[in-house]
């Protein structure tokens, strides 16, 4: 089987908005809404290029033989372009049952092969900058958040809409339930969840009453 990290770019900027990792037809399901990550900001945007009769371009990055390699190069690449500048929830969307895991020697060896590729010579270096220049830069026409008060309005504007549904699903896997089954309750991603129950969620940032909130407030 071979994975696949994508682009979901815009048609007019030819910008990426939302970067993924994928199998077979997987990253053209977005545009029918059937990938199943329950992302609103995602959909929203194509929403919005379906009502100009418009659809996101598909741009497959890079294979790989193995899925670490394909998660690694997901969260480097999602890094390089910025969270704020995405609609991605999060950095990577690999799964919490991996954390602590460690790789064989063998997926070590391939994963460095799948990253490092050819030897980074000066010639390479050079090479790598000038496709980089200009509007070939993934950041060319974006305004990069340069202070805490910016990144954290993204977050604000981000997490606003789902604080009632955030504050929700802190009670109920409090209360016992798994990640899992709130995620198919409430329609949120799993991986949301996790990062809900654990108190790791950009909400926490976006809104410190939120954390003494649900410390203190009696449902």
């Amino acid at each position: 089987m071979k994975y696949y990290v994508y682009k979901l770019l815009d048609p007019d900027s030819k910008q990426p908005f939302y970067i993924g990792k994928g199998t077979g037809s997987r990253a053209w399901t977005h545009n029918q809404f059937k990938d199943g990550n329950n992302n609103p900001y995602k959909d929203r945007y194509i929403r919005k290029l379906h009502r100009q009769n418009k659809e996101p371009i598909v741009d497959i990055v890079k294979y790989f033989d193995d899925e670490v390699s394909a998660y690694d190069y997901e969260e480097l690449l999602t890094e390089s372009i910025g969270l704020d500048n995405l609609t991605n929830l999060v950095a990577g969307s690999r799964p919490p049952s991996r954390k602590g895991w460690t790789p064989s020697k063998e997926t070590l060896a391939k994963r460095s092969r799948g990253l490092k590729g050819i030897p980074r010579t000066e010639e390479w270096r050079q090479n790598l900058s000038l496709t980089k220049l200009g509007k070939n830069n993934p950041m060319y026409g974006k305004k990069i958040p340069c202070s805490d008060e910016r990144r954290i309005a993204v977050l604000q504007g981000k997490n606003r809409p789902n604080y009632d549904l955030y504050k929700t699903a802190i009670v109920l896997m409090d209360s016992g339930k798994s990640a899992d089954n709130v995620s198919k309750e409430l329609g949120i991603g799993r991986n949301v969840c996790f990062q809900l129950k654990n108190r790791t969620h950009g909400i926490f940032q976006a809104f410190p009453e939120f954390k003494q909130l649900m410390s203190t407030e009696i449902f």
